[in-house]
């Protein structure tokens, strides 16, 4: 397997795994413009503490990278997925009123 193609499994598996979260715990997503707003600006600075944390654990441990990748990529990239799932849920509401 090419890194290439790690990368978009990855990223393919994260997305699922936001949108079984959605459909699994519906209660779960705001209900309001600003919290939807809110959750994705959690998500963006998610993801520059996830790859700052994750580069401090691959400089610090190379053989954890794994580890790291699942520690760390995995739940901010779910996250970011499952924020912008929210997002769209949200417009979607105010469009049909």
């Amino acid at each position: 397997m090419t890194t290439g193609q790690f990368l978009t499994t990855l990223t393919l598996a994260t997305a699922a795994l936001a949108l079984w979260s959605y459909v699994r715990w519906p209660g779960a997503a705001p209900a309001t413009m600003k919290g939807a707003a809110v959750r994705v600006v959690m998500s963006l600075v998610l993801l520059q503490v996830g790859a700052f944390a994750f580069g401090l654990g691959i400089a610090a441990a190379p053989s954890l990278a794994i580890l790291m990748l699942v520690g760390t990529v995995v739940p901010v990239l779910t996250f970011t997925f499952l924020a912008s799932i929210w997002f769209l849920k949200v417009c979607a509401d105010q469009v049909r009123g």
